[in-house]
């Protein structure tokens, strides 16, 4: 079930409750150095009225000494002591902001990871991959931006523009009143400008992951791409998706790049107001000159915070929208649905039912229906059927990588469902049709779903298998590193190193899909005389295309089109005359008569 996320970096908040001191102190550093900057511009009005003129020391520096030279030392003095307490404050704010905001990314990063790692298949099909890596980690590193930059620079730019407000209207309330007469044209210029990068940045977000994902799929097709000589047409797919994350990336930018000089336009023609009005009053002698510089040092006092929250509106666009993909992300759950109170199993003894089993697949039409089938425990059995009929999907129900919408899949006589997830998939292992092999030494694949994988245990699951000279064999044996997706092993060689990773498991239940398709009679041959020593002890699963693998089977179940239509030995199947005949016959023609027998 999937929902809109509403107010995404909301969403994140609970993230800050594990860092919320280390967030605090930076806050607070940030917050002194507002303040400190409140009294930044004094000195320079005291030492222009009070020093180089008669004027009276204000209350603040009533502790000043009486000599103009002395107080001269001592604001001198006092710049230095604010400027290196702004110093301090600025690298302990940064410091402890970075590190909780890194903190924070750190974990929310992990949830998305497990969370994507607890989806179903369905959900992984109906996702291009590589748009998820954008989001796990360039819309991770948006939001760290957002918490990093974003949350102490507003706080401490909004704390020094209240203050500078008000201890300019304490100096002089008309002109501070002039000064912040521009407010609502900054406010209207951020509300405005703020919401065309945000929406600019979310469609440069999301075409960024169209672009990921289609370089992803294309590089990891690679050897098709090439094979077909279709490099210039994918070539052209990327940029369409590429030039899409240009232009929205160049629309934030134009609105950024027009925001910006419009505050500072802004900020600037009132300076040159408040500055004329002032001149004017120190020329009437209302206002002393260090009246108006200290006014024009804080009206440039302003700009800077003022252009600081222009620069962040790009940070800020893109993070709220960085948070929006996530967030949408981690609030759709497609995952297994798992019983709050599931059943545990240590060992199985591998007997698997299926009760009146349908399934559809979103938007397509039943990829089973009423399927009754049981395959008993220890024995050998064989799942046949033209492609497309319904075999792989009924592996898919027993580990539940998706569940049935009609009817159970049951062990042992207790519903799949009701079965704590863990303990189901621990009593099964599966030999794929592709197996996927990491980039790892063969050993560390084989060993991978061990507790604690060994050399040893994988060299011992490879004999039992029957494939340990096949392994062996190869230029650096079980120490071999192997390419990524297994690329440098041949295709019998991955399917070695899956099986022995299947045995080293040690369970009950062994589904086999397609074990020996693709690959060439010896190889195939070692692989069937392995199975046969394999499957000894345990629920055994095979689908095959090629018969001369199931023969020996003690159930051989035929499927066709989503239905059961058959179920027997091969003896008693090749006796009917019926679909599994067909097919038995075509097997046994040479490669180049099956399109004569088939043909209408």
């Amino acid at each position: 079930m999937s929902q809109r996320p509403s107010g995404p970096v909301r969403r994140f908040l609970p993230y800050l409750r594990s860092v919320r001191v280390l967030l605090a102190a930076g806050l607070a550093a940030s917050l002194v150095q507002a303040v400190l900057q409140w009294l930044a511009p004094w000195p320079l009005k005291v030492i222009f009225d009070s020093v180089l003129s008669n004027h009276r020391v204000p209350a603040l520096f009533s502790w000043l000494p009486a000599t103009p030279t002395e107080r001269l030392v001592a604001l001198s003095g006092f710049s230095v002591a604010v400027a290196a307490a702004l110093a301090a404050t600025d690298f302990l704010s940064n410091r402890w902001v970075a590190h909780a905001g890194q903190r924070v990314v750190a974990t929310i990063r992990s949830d998305l990871f497990n969370h994507l790692q607890r989806q179903s298949q369905q959900f992984h099909l109906s996702r291009q991959t590589g748009d998820l890596m954008s989001r796990l980690d360039g819309d991770t590193q948006d939001i760290q931006s957002l918490t990093v930059d974003v949350l102490p620079t507003v706080l401490n730019n909004t704390v020094t523009l209240l203050g500078f407000s008000v201890i300019m209207l304490a100096v002089n309330w008309f002109l501070g009143v002039v000064s912040l007469l521009t407010a609502p044209v900054l406010y209207w210029l951020v509300r405005r400008y703020m919401t065309r990068i945000k929406q600019a940045q979310r469609a440069a977000l999301r075409a960024s992951g169209s672009s990921a994902g289609v370089a992803q799929e294309v590089l990891s097709a690679l050897p098709v791409v090439q094979a077909f000589g279709t490099e210039e047409r994918e070539g052209d797919r990327f940029d369409a998706a590429n030039t899409e994350a240009l232009r929205a990336g160049l629309r934030a930018v134009v609105d950024q790049s027009a925001f910006t000089p419009l505050v500072a336009f802004t900020v600037a023609t009132t300076t040159a107001v408040v500055v004329y009005i002032g001149s004017r009053a120190v020329l009437a002698g209302s206002l002393t000159p260090g009246d108006v510089l200290v006014f024009s040092a804080y009206l440039r006092g302003m700009y800077t915070p003022v252009r600081q929250l222009a620069k962040l509106a790009g940070v800020a666009g893109r993070g709220h929208a960085a948070a929006e993909r996530v967030a949408e992300i981690l609030d759709t759950d497609e995952s297994v649905p798992v019983d709050p109170h599931p059943r545990r199993i240590a060992k199985a003894r591998g007997t698997v039912t299926l009760e009146a089993v349908g399934y559809s697949y979103p938007g397509h039409g039943a990829a089973l229906e009423g399927i009754d089938l049981e395959f008993a425990a220890g024995g050998r059995h064989a799942l046949v059927g033209r492609t497309g009929s319904g075999k792989s999907t009924i592996l898919r129900l027993i580990p539940r990588f998706a569940d049935p919408q009609r009817g159970a899949v049951r062990l042992d006589g207790t519903d799949v469902r009701r079965l704590d997830l863990g303990d189901l998939r621990r009593q099964i292992a599966l030999v794929p049709q592709e197996p996927y092999l990491f980039r790892a030494t063969l050993w560390e694949n084989i060993a991978y779903g061990l507790a604690v994988p060994t050399r040893s245990a994988a060299v011992q699951a490879a004999k039992d298998a029957g494939v340990h000279e096949i392994i062996d064999s190869l230029p650096e044996g079980y120490d071999g590193l192997v390419a990524e997706r297994g690329g440098s092993l041949s295709g019998g060689q991955r399917q070695c190193v899956a099986l022995a990773r299947a045995v080293a498991r040690q369970a009950p239940i062994l589904l086999l899909d397609e074990p020996t398709t693709g690959l060439d009679v010896e190889i195939a041959s070692v692989l069937l005389s392995a199975l046969d020593r394999v499957c000894e002890g345990r629920t055994t699963v095979m689908i095959s295309h090629e018969l001369r693998a199931v023969r020996g089977a003690d159930t051989i179940a035929v499927i066709d089109r989503g239905r059961l239509v058959e179920v027997g030995t091969h003896g008693e199947l090749s006796r009917s005359g019926r679909t599994y005949a067909h097919l038995d016959s075509l097997s046994r023609l040479p490669a180049g008569r099956h399109l004569e027998v088939i043909r209408p």
